[in-house]
């Protein structure tokens, strides 16, 4: 009977956790199909390929971002130049450029090391690492370039777009759900979708 003490608290906590899989374990888009007919999608061996591929990209990226093209000024001089800033800051444009695409290769990577790790053991060290090497990024970024509040903004709008496309595909999947269901609420569990395909 203590099992079924408190029914409306596990049905909550089973929502959350259908949202959180429906979230963060990628489906495919409603306009392209469903998938049924291109194989298996969550083969390990295809997810451990993207596991290395996504690490790679974040510690290339990650290392780009500390260490930029050109290095860093080595000391103050009477040119303006400030000791630990990029060299390569000075030609705005192109450095700019640089940082934006590092950094959204930064974020979709470790997004998806993210995404790929949800569920397994060691999630919790493995989020906790991503987390830290995040903002271990962000600093390295913000102490070697110059201080510009506009770039800044767009460099941290930029680090966001893994998580609000994931959320964008979620959405438009949910609808997409929804609609087949003849417009009744409720999502189903990708695990249970998978297990009648």
């Amino acid at each position: 009977m203590a099992a079924n003490a408190h029914p409306e608290s596990d049905s909550g906590a089973r929502s959350w956790k259908i949202f959180l899989k429906n979230f963060i374990i990628p489906t495919s888009l409603p306009w392209l199909g469903d998938g049924r007919n291109k194989g298996p999608t969550n083969d390990s061996n295809t997810r451990n390929l993207i596991l290395v591929a996504a690490a790679l990209i974040a510690a290339v990226t990650f290392q780009a971002g500390v260490t930029p093209p050109r290095g860093v000024w080595q000391d103050d001089d009477k040119a303006g130049h400030v000791a630990g800033i990029s060299i390569f800051s000075s030609r705005r444009v192109p450095y700019y450029f640089f940082l934006i695409f590092n950094t959204l290769a930064f974020s979709f990577s470790t997004f998806l090391l993210l995404s790929l790790t949800f569920g397994y053991r060691f999630f919790l060290e493995v989020l906790v690492a991503t987390f830290a090497m995040a903002g271990t990024f962000a600093a390295a970024i913000f102490c070697v370039t110059p201080y510009e509040p506009k770039w800044f903004r767009l460099i941290s709008m930029v680090a966001a777009v893994p998580y609000i496309l994931r959320g964008l595909v979620y959405y438009f999947s949910l609808g997409a759900k929804i609609k087949a269901k003849g417009g009744q609420g409720g999502v189903e569990d990708p695990k249970a979708l998978n297990k009648r395909k």
